[in-house]
């Protein structure tokens, strides 16, 4: 695994995606991002003390488009487990691509594809006091805990987790990975309204299937939504 390690990049998944020579598992850190970008493309400037890096991987031909749709969903619960291993807290998965701790936003998941690659950017509220992105409801691991964190180590840590849930997911192992996704399900059972080309739909928040889809429970019986802005209604 290269690592290439920036004081200020722009974007790390910009810079990757740019790379010409770039490998699987190139590792590209940023200690600041002057135009970090969130999954609906909303560009941010990062506070120091996050952890904002993005990785390579390469695309295997023999695995389809719709097996690839699960990365973010493994991204998320190998990123959630690499945490634990930092620090045991209480973290739950918000399909599809973030983070919580206890109800805010602590991480998300930026998930692009170039040529052959699929560019793989997570940005974490580690030491930082000022959180990530345009969220007022963000929280890091420094503001719970009041310890500071090495973010290189953890980073490290989370890439470790990755590999071992990605090569499980190569092993076949989908159906036991969603079991865990769905034991930190932070959208279970919670009235949400998940926001889609223009529109919206209000339900309860059910499992996520094996096709990666969220289930919602409308008045209007059982929807599954693929993509799409989940908002947890209070």
């Amino acid at each position: 695994m290269r690592i290439f390690h920036f004081d200020k990049l722009g974007s790390t998944n910009d810079y990757l995606k740019e790379k010409k020579d770039k490998k699987e598992w190139d590792l590209v850190i940023a200690d600041i991002q002057t135009s970090g970008r969130g999954r609906r493309g909303n560009l941010w400037v990062s506070p120091p003390g996050a952890g904002l890096f993005s990785f390579a991987l390469k695309e295997d031909p023999n695995l389809s488009m719709e097996e690839y749709s699960k990365l973010p969903l493994i991204a998320g619960i190998a990123l959630l487990k690499g945490l634990k291993t930092v620090v045991k807290l209480n973290y739950k998965f918000k399909w599809t691509n973030d983070i919580y701790l206890c109800d805010k936003k602590l991480s998300g998941i930026l998930v692009e594809k170039v040529g052959d690659f699929f560019i793989i950017g997570i940005g974490i509220n580690i030491n930082n006091l000022e959180f990530l992105g345009e969220s007022k409801n963000g929280i890091s691991l420094k503001s719970v805990t009041e310890d500071e964190y090495e973010v290189v180590n953890t980073i490290k840590i989370i890439m470790d987790s990755f590999k071992k849930y990605w090569n499980r997911y190569l092993r076949g192992e989908w159906n036991e990975i969603l079991y865990e996704i769905n034991e930190k399900n932070h959208l279970l059972n919670r009235e949400i309204e998940v926001e889609f080309l223009g529109n919206k739909v209000s339900g309860i928040g059910r499992k996520i299937l094996k096709n990666g889809k969220l289930e919602v429970e409308t008045v209007d019986g059982i929807k599954e939504f693929m993509v799409g802005e989940v908002h947890i209604k209070l």
